[in-house]
């Protein structure tokens, strides 16, 4: 990529980003109030921020980049006794070991997609979610209406195929539709913020959505429990989950 060097200001706070960006490499660095004693707790921010450097390098005409983060270096002190953590985002190895033996599920899961339209729009939009984690909620709510379109099913039958309660349903749906920017526009120009619980918790729930499809219409599946299905997602996650 080109090289880019930009000092952003936050408007209403003291927080300051330098973004340095060239060749392979960005770099975003944040300046201003401590961070919590839960990192986590601030780590969407980057995110973010190299989101627009990948949107104004498209906007630009530098083309199309994708951004795979490496990891983080926390500065807690620059004077005196300096104080630092990281957190680099390599492989499992455990996780790599066990991924080997999965090759018959993969083979059987490929024969059910390629079957099963409706299993292969909502599993794509899994993949999607994953991928995408600043847009999960988007792609989460359209793979779980696949799975109510494709089957003729309505939202109460699919709440209790995911074991979550109506209400809980009703609150996926108004947050993935008024007023927040995922997907519709908002007159105000303002997003909702990325959120745990729509990158992990209902990407597994539509995990248990596809698998209760399949056992739909393939009556001698046994879907996967709920640590499998966790497993599986925990295995996929490209990053460590960010609120």
């Amino acid at each position: 990529m080109p090289g880019v060097n930009i000092q952003y200001g936050e408007r209403d706070s003291n927080i300051v980003w330098n973004l340095v960006c060239g060749g392979t490499r960005a770099y975003i660095v944040r300046f201003g109030s401590p961070l919590l004693d839960d990192p986590e707790e601030q780590s969407a921010g980057s995110h973010f921020m190299v989101r627009r450097v990948t949107s104004s390098l498209v906007m630009g005409g530098a083309g199309l980049f994708q951004s795979e983060a490496c990891g983080r270096l926390f500065l807690r002190n620059i004077n005196g006794d300096v104080s630092w953590d990281g957190y680099l985002d390599w492989p499992d190895l455990k996780a790599e070991e066990a991924s080997r033996t999965s090759s018959d599920a993969v083979q059987d899961w490929c024969r059910a997609l390629c079957s099963h339209t409706v299993l292969r729009r909502a599993a794509d939009d899994a993949h999607a979610a994953l991928s995408n984690p600043h847009e999960a909620l988007m792609y989460v709510y359209r793979g779980l209406e696949w799975l109510v379109e494709g089957l003729g099913i309505d939202w109460k039958e699919l709440a209790t195929d995911l074991g979550a309660s109506v209400t809980e349903l009703r609150e996926l749906k108004k947050a993935a539709n008024v007023d927040t920017g995922v997907r519709h526009a908002t007159k105000s120009g303002i997003k909702m913020r990325a959120d745990t619980r729509n990158y992990y918790s209902w990407i597994c729930a539509l995990f248990d959505g596809i698998n209760r499809a399949r056992a739909r219409l393939e009556p001698g599946f046994k879907p996967a429990d709920p640590k499998r299905v966790a497993a599986a997602v925990g295995q996929a996650l490209p990053m460590v989950p960010y609120d």
